[in-house]
């Protein structure tokens, strides 16, 4: 997979294969694995006083901005793969500028479901020794993730 920024200010990433692609469709895969995550947002209020107006008024908001944000990538994804020629054709998936923010919530939380899952923390490389292929497969999309949104940043946010 290569992944570049446009002249437009936008980003490139050309999916090679049928592991590409599959590598951004687990994007809202993983992202949905986390539980609920506008209520675990609400949950570290705490005994704040103003914890039931954040249950009532936020997190109803969250969860349809977590949502639209999710399906608006996974259409992307589907779309971009079915021009592509489906299964394991090679092709192009843009991020425009317009669906930056999209891409953005939908990467963090990605990573954000991951690190409940993991707990990876501040970590550049998993221990030599690590055995467990999920946890290695998680890490290594973490770090994908990671560097989508350093991309969305550095070019096209900014």
């Amino acid at each position: 997979m290569n992944v570049a920024p446009t002249l437009e200010g936008g980003i490139r990433i050309e999916a090679e294969n049928a592991i590409d692609w599959s590598l951004l469709e687990a994007i809202t895969h993983d992202a949905r694995g986390g539980g609920d995550l506008a209520s675990r947002l609400g949950a570290l209020m705490g005994e704040d006083p103003h914890a039931a107006d954040w249950e009532e008024f936020v997190i109803p908001d969250l969860h349809r901005d977590f949502a639209e944000q999710l399906e608006y990538v996974a259409a992307a994804v589907k779309e971009a793969r079915a021009k592509a020629g489906g299964g394991a054709a090679a092709g192009p998936l843009w991020i425009h500028r317009s669906d930056a923010m999209h891409w953005y919530g939908s990467l963090n939380q990605a990573r954000l479901a991951l690190e409940a899952r993991h707990h990876f923390g501040d970590r550049t490389r998993l221990p030599a020794g690590e055995r467990d292929e999920q946890r290695r497969s998680a890490f290594f999309r973490n770090q994908f993730y990671q560097a989508i949104q350093s991309l969305l940043l550095d070019f096209v946010l900014k």
